[in-house]
């Protein structure tokens, strides 16, 4: 699902930073302000960990299950799809609307913009909570809220506007910060129960190793990972067996079916002899798993500069927003922080998507 992947292609998702024994329960809103190829205008996705749970998009504008456990939720609060549904689609309605409020602000009449929100929480292994609430708009970060004093922060020109409307009602970031430390805390245990089964299962990685010819006469190797879950892993280039330190790319995307993929690259000079291999460590092996790099054939390296062309030009049509990873601060707003009329943003309207 192309769709799918837009929300983790700008590098910044990290669903499963937490630490070890911790576990997190994210939500990631995405609005675009026209239609593109494969994407719908509105998404959304929940997480718990690494795992998908809940989708849904403006097209269907139905909230779907993604995990076997929702059966469990369903069955204990069988309103549970219907009432999240009705909030999305208020929530779809709101980024559109905020959208063209922000163009109007930056002065921008055409092209494509992005409005992302992600919020959520996690409960660490000594029992101790966090959560976190922020918004990005065109790729760089927006509007956060800082919980613990109940303010809400600019972080770029422009968002002054909003923050201080935001901080006119008090009573939205209390709403919140009652959500994040208590609501959402009581969701998140009740999926890590009905979801310990799925949640603690392991795949192992599949590993393919590819070459593209590069600029001045030199090669850069591709070491393809992919089909793994959990999502954390080590993927390195050894030469001769010393880590290489190259052009890596540290993206970890997610498949279809729940596991996930990355890519590490670096630059080699062909002419110079040297043992070249990729080593993936992750938690579903006891070992890592070591794959040769073994030079083609003229002929052979022909086709895969024509490949490498051909990839370079989707993934770049793939690619939207939020480059930067914020590491553990998180990120995710209010769709309707923008609106000039606050009407929309009052605490009893505010999406609760474990209520």
């Amino acid at each position: 699902m192309f769709f799918l992947r837009l929300i983790f292609a700008f590098g910044c998702f990290s669903p499963g930073y937490g630490s070890s024994g911790s576990h997190s329960l994210r939500y990631f809103y995405t609005g675009l302000s026209e239609s593109i190829s494969g994407a719908p205008e509105f998404y959304a996705i929940g997480y718990v960990d690494d795992l998908p749970f809940i989708w849904y998009d403006g097209r269907s504008q139905e909230v779907q299950s993604q995990a076997k456990w929702m059966s469990e939720v369903k069955n204990q609060d069988p309103e549970y799809l219907k009432r999240n549904t009705k909030a999305l689609r208020g929530w779809q309605e709101n980024f559109k609307a905020d959208i063209q409020i922000l163009m109007d602000r930056y002065n921008q009449s055409a092209g494509l913009h992005t409005l992302q929100e992600m919020y959520g929480c996690e409960k660490n292994q000594n029992g101790s909570t966090w959560g976190f609430l922020q918004y990005a708009y065109d790729g760089h970060d927006f509007i956060s809220l800082d919980k613990d004093r109940q303010t809400w922060l600019p972080a770029k020109p422009g968002a002054d506007m909003s923050t201080q409307m935001l901080n006119a009602d008090r009573g939205l970031a209390e709403y919140w910060k009652g959500y994040l430390e208590q609501t959402c805390i009581q969701w998140l245990e009740k999926h890590i129960t009905y979801g310990a089964k799925q949640l603690q299962h392991k795949v192992r990685p599949q590993v393919k190793v590819s070459d593209r010819k590069s600029e001045e006469r030199l090669i850069t190797l591709h070491c393809q990972v992919t089909g793994f879950y959990p999502r954390e892993i080590d993927v390195k280039w050894m030469k001769n067996g010393n880590i290489m330190h190259g052009t890596a790319s540290k993206d970890i995307l997610p498949n279809h079916d729940g596991t996930y993929q990355t890519r590490e690259s670096v630059e080699i000079d062909p002419q110079e002899e040297a043992r070249y291999s990729c080593h993936v460590e992750h938690s579903s092996m006891p070992e890592s798993l070591i794959v040769l790099w073994e030079p083609k054939s003229p002929s052979s390296l022909l086709i895969v500069i024509i490949i490498g062309v051909i990839s370079g030009v989707l993934v770049a049509i793939g690619v939207i927003i939020w480059k930067k990873q914020r590491g553990r601060k998180a990120f995710g707003y209010r769709a309707a922080l923008a609106k000039e009329d606050r009407s929309s943003t009052s605490p009893e309207t505010a999406f609760n998507p474990a209520i």
